[in-house]
């Protein structure tokens, strides 16, 4: 049976995942409510205003559900502003911040290339896009008030970076209490990672003809089924082994 992609649908570009998917022949689905969830295999969180999205999120009581569900193991792939809601901290936020649903380890300035005005498209380097679909070790990077991730965890595998834009204010990244405050100093910025269930781009993929960004999470989609087949097999086949075992004969003694 087809795997199931349900789109965040409360604001932004989800039109235009829900495109992309059916370029591809996948199902996708708008999700709005938190029952909607039980019902998809994977969830594309899109771009937009994150500040709105998160208050409808909240209106909606989103939030729980959500951190379930990337919990449960599923793909989860955040654009964007989804890559902001997946982010364990964002800083550079408006007074009062707002709500994360978390799971990516990783540090996301809010909006790291400016205001509108400042949107661009560039090339990205992306090796591991032709690596699984073939084509160009490039893509099409289009970037929208778009965010940068300033620090990844170990765990988190770096697809993309690209140059900090020339002139770009200086961006300080608070440590937390009791630690020293750290200036961004790097010449480069990620814009793509991939953490276990967890896709994320600083960039939109949907507003590109490229489509090989969907196929890779649709990939993670079918790597998911098959973990969760193999570990479904694993647990009938010890159950059987236990009730084979409580089934034997015991062992008799030999008298010799």
């Amino acid at each position: 049976m087809a795997a199931v992609v349900g789109v965040l649908a409360l604001q932004g570009s989800y039109n235009e995942h829900m495109a992309a998917l059916r370029r591809i022949g996948a199902k996708g689905v708008e999700v709005r409510k938190a029952e909607q969830l039980l019902g998809i295999d994977s969830l594309i969180i899109p771009g937009g205003e994150s500040t709105t999205m998160a208050k409808l999120a909240n209106f909606h009581n989103l939030f729980p559900a959500l951190r379930e569900f990337v919990g449960t193991g599923k793909p989860v792939w955040g654009t964007c502003a989804g890559l902001i809601f997946l982010a364990d901290k964002a800083v550079g936020q408006k007074t009062g911040g707002q709500e994360l649903v978390g799971g990516l380890d990783c540090t996301v300035h809010r909006n790291f290339f400016g205001s509108q005005l400042q949107s661009f498209e560039t090339e990205l380097s992306v090796p591991m896009l032709a690596e699984k679909e073939g084509g160009s070790n490039t893509c099409r990077g289009v970037f929208i008030r778009a965010p940068a991730i300033l620090e990844v965890g170990q765990d988190v595998e770096v697809l993309a970076d690209c140059p900090v834009p020339a002139g770009r204010p200086s961006i300080t990244i608070t440590s937390g209490e009791g630690l020293e405050d750290q200036v961004y100093s790097k010449d480069r910025v990620i814009v793509a990672v991939r953490q276990g269930n967890i896709l994320a781009t600083a960039f939109h993929p949907e507003l590109t003809s490229d489509s090989r960004w969907h196929r890779v999470f649709l990939d993670m989609d079918k790597e998911s089924q098959a973990k969760a087949l193999a570990a479904l097999s694993l647990s009938a086949s010890s159950n059987d082994a236990d009730v084979g075992s409580k089934n034997k004969a015991p062992d008799l003694p030999i008298f010799e």
